[in-house]
């Protein structure tokens, strides 16, 4: 479901009890507040709390592996760096091929995160990690990785191109509704 930002602010104002309005009287504001210019704010920002904290099977997510401005590099501690597309939002998988799971999608400063600089201690092809770094990065471990080694899917939340006007996009599925 993709909408319109004029779209989403009707819905938001029909979701919020402001619309439609009774039709034998008339509400104005003396204070000059605009109510229009309040909910695309209040869209906005749910918005922006969806992707990144929502729920992933309200969200519309993309497999990035083939994309060109994916950039891997291979690192000396048996992983490999993922520079993500500056439109990545949130990772919501990640596997490469010779694991036989996906990743624990863990922060860098979390326990686990920092368990995984440790030889005998990192995650392997039964129970990968992935760590989120600072810049849009991803680092992968696996005590097995091999420079051939490729990714077998990297589903992200990507953040809407806008508009042509550049009016935000709102591209969600129908079960956020739910979360208005």
């Amino acid at each position: 479901m993709v909408l319109t930002e004029t779209e989403m602010t009707r819905l938001w104002l029909l979701r919020k009890g402001y619309e439609p309005l009774r039709s034998d009287c008339r509400i104005s504001r003396s204070d000059g507040a605009d109510l229009l210019q309040a909910a695309r704010t209040e869209c906005r920002l749910w918005y922006e709390d969806l992707l990144l904290h929502g729920p992933l099977d309200a969200l519309e997510i993309e497999d990035i592996k083939d994309r060109d401005d994916l950039l891997i590099s291979a690192t000396l501690l048996s992983s490999s760096i993922v520079t993500l597309p500056p439109d990545c939002i949130r990772v919501a998988a990640v596997k490469l091929r010779s694991w036989h799971a996906p990743a624990e999608i863990v922060p860098g400063d979390s326990p686990l995160g920092r368990l995984q600089y440790a030889a005998y201690a990192s995650g392997g092809p039964v129970s990968p990690v992935a760590v989120l770094l600072p810049g849009n990065r991803l680092e992968l471990f696996s005590n097995t990785y091999e420079n051939s080694d490729t990714l077998e899917y990297l589903l992200c939340v990507l953040r809407p191109v806008p508009d042509e006007e550049g009016a935000p996009l709102y591209r969600f599925r129908p079960s956020a509704l739910s979360l208005l």
